[in-house]
Order: C-alpha cells, then sequence, then structure tokens
C-alpha cells in the first residue's frame, strides 16, 4: 500500500517550485460566486438545480462511452492515442517520470488517498489531463502486449518492482500499466500508468549526464522516429480543479467549519455529496461520466479519443 500513497503525488521537492500563473488559464479556471463559504448544501446538487447535466440525465454520455470501448483499438497493437490523468498540486513541473492513470484510476486515487482531509492530502488541487500517443516496441508486440509491467515512481525514480526495470532492457522505454483494488473502491477499468523520461533509474537531483545518456527513456523529442528511446509523447489537454469536479467551492474555508466532503466511516460527505459510496459500482461510474462531461464541456477544441489499450497486469480481485 506504499505505493498508492505517493501514486501521482507531487516529488516533495518539487513543491518549492515556482507556482502556475493563474492568469494564463483564462475560462479554464473558473469560480461560483453564488456558492458561499457557509452553505452547507454547496456541492454537486447545486448544479443540478441551475439545469446543468447531472448524474440522473448521463445516460446517453454514458452510452457514448461503452460505444467507443466496442469501436476502439483497445485489443490492437501499434500507434494509439489515448487521455491520461494526474492530480497535482498548483506546483510546476515536467510530467515525466511519473505515475499517470486514467479517469477511473484517478477517482479511486483522489477518493482513497485525497479527499476526506483539511486541507486535501498532499495539497492536491487539479488534475491535469494529457492526450498520449504511444508505439509499443516491436519486442513489446511480440509478447502481445502494449504495456510493461508498471514501474512505481518516487521522486522520478523507479523504485521498483525489478521486473519493470528489467522489462525496459527487454523492450525498451516503454509505458507500464497496473490495475488497483476495485475491493477497496469499486471504479471499473481503473488503471495506473508509468512512463519512462531519462534516467529512470536515479531520483531528481542525481540524475547525472552519463545517466541521461545511458538512459534516454521512452518521451519522444519534437520530430524523432519510434525506437526503443521513443515509445510515447504527451500533450497537455486541459484541468480542473477539485472545486470544479465536485462543485465543492471554497472547500478550505468551508471544511474548517466542519464541512468535509468525505468520511471514511460513514461513506460520505457533509454539505457535499460528491463523494458518498465509494463502494457502489453504479454511483462510481456516475462519477467517472460526470468528470469525463466536465471534460468535454470544458474543453470542447479537444477530441474524443478511444480508451486506452487494454491492461494485462493486475489482479481486479486482489
Amino acid at each position: 500500500m506504499a505505493f498508492m500513497m505517493r501514486f501521482l503525488l507531487p516529488a516533495t521537492s518539487l513543491l518549492f517550485c515556482t507556482a502556475v500563473d493563474l492568469s494564463g488559464l483564462g475560462t479554464e479556471v473558473w469560480e461560483d460566486e453564488d456558492c458561499a463559504t457557509e452553505n452547507e448544501s454547496c456541492s454537486l446538487s447545486l448544479m443540478q438545480l441551475r439545469g446543468e447535466k447531472s448524474w440522473e440525465n448521463l445516460a446517453e454520455f454514458a452510452e457514448e462511452l461503452e460505444d467507443q470501448e466496442e469501436d476502439s483499438n483497445r485489443s490492437s497493437f501499434g500507434e494509439q492515442s489515448f487521455y491520461v490523468y494526474r492530480s497535482k498540486t498548483w506546483a510546476d513541473y515536467e510530467d515525466t517520470n511519473v505515475n499517470m492513470a486514467n479517469l477511473a484510476g484517478v477517482l479511486w486515487y483522489l477518493h482513497n488517498e485525497v479527499v476526506g482531509h483539511c486541507p486535501r492530502k498532499f495539497g492536491i488541487t487539479r488534475v491535469i489531463r494529457y492526450k498520449i500517443t504511444m508505439k509499443p516496441t516491436e519486442e513489446l508486440q511480440q509478447s502481445q502486449s502494449n504495456f510493461a509491467r508498471l514501474c512505481h515512481f518516487d521522486r522520478g525514480q523507479c523504485t521498483g518492482p525489478q521486473s519493470s526495470l528489467e522489462d525496459y532492457n527487454r523492450y525498451g522505454y516503454v509505458a507500464g500499466c497496473d490495475k488497483p483494488n476495485h475491493a477497496v473502491a469499486n471504479y471499473p477499468d481503473a488503471t495506473w500508468y508509468s512512463f519512462p523520461g531519462e534516467c529512470p533509474t536515479q531520483p531528481i537531483g542525481a540524475k547525472s549526464s552519463g545517466c541521461i545518456h545511458n538512459q534516454k527513456g521512452g518521451l519522444c523529442k519534437q520530430g524523432e522516429p519510434w525506437s526503443k528511446t521513443c515509445t510515447w509523447r504527451k500533450e497537455y489537454a486541459g484541468q480542473l480543479t477539485l472545486d470544479q469536479i465536485t462543485s465543492n467551492h471554497k472547500f478550505e474555508e468551508r471544511c474548517t467549519k466542519g464541512f468535509y466532503e468525505y468520511d471514511i466511516q460513514s461513506d460520505s460527505g457533509q454539505g457535499s455529496n460528491f463523494w458518498h459510496d465509494k463502494t457502489d459500482r453504479n454511483v462510481c461510474n456516475r462519477r467517472i461520466h460526470w468528470v469525463a462531461s466536465l471534460f468535454a464541456k470544458h474543453f470542447p477544441q479537444y477530441p474524443q479519443l478511444a480508451p486506452p489499450p487494454m491492461c494485462k497486469w493486475g489482479d481486479r480481485e486482489r
């Protein structure tokens, strides 16, 4: 479970990096001025009352996602593009030699590690979406898989398991994957990914020029052809704050007055209904579809993409 605690986390040494200039985000970050700090019902239901798309009428959107999965290339090989998500603070640093997730996976992580604390644990404030384009190497494709085994990254270093480091030698610097425990939080198809960059065997601050030269990683440079050291490309594709996702605005002010958005003992929140019922598959599915619809609504310039290729690693029942 130690990996779960650092999954998708900002490296502690990076918390002192220059903060993001929010003025450049334009309409990507918004506030609901009508949502008062003392309003204990300031939650997703407020959006429903205003006529915005609610969980109850997301059936059509859910069917669209299911159709995408049926038509997707989840079992095929070759070059593929899909979205992944990473939870972060407002600190700005390069997301390479990190773990990311599909949408179900990042909600799994937030539900188990971040919400339920005041302030939110690790200072997490937002979810960033990236468009990943990747192509597994010939060696990896011969193993009948699009992914190697997940590498657990901590402060930019692959800390194991040893099999993931061996996979880099066997297949090249390819993306890895694994699936978390669905009994803990019932998010269907929750999957984590690892994306190796330069010198993945050493932590931030210890990546020497020699290590970078010998361990080139898999992140492609512009115009670079696919190879064992060019297996994935990354493009920014929008971000949402946790307050936006849950409509629980001014959370840090409200939680100091006792309005916790999630309590693990009662499996519910106070003043917010977004995180209720962590083990209910249908409710978790509605959360997934809700967040997907928010990204589609607020970032219409980005296309809908097929889900990520299938991950054969991990045990759904563990």
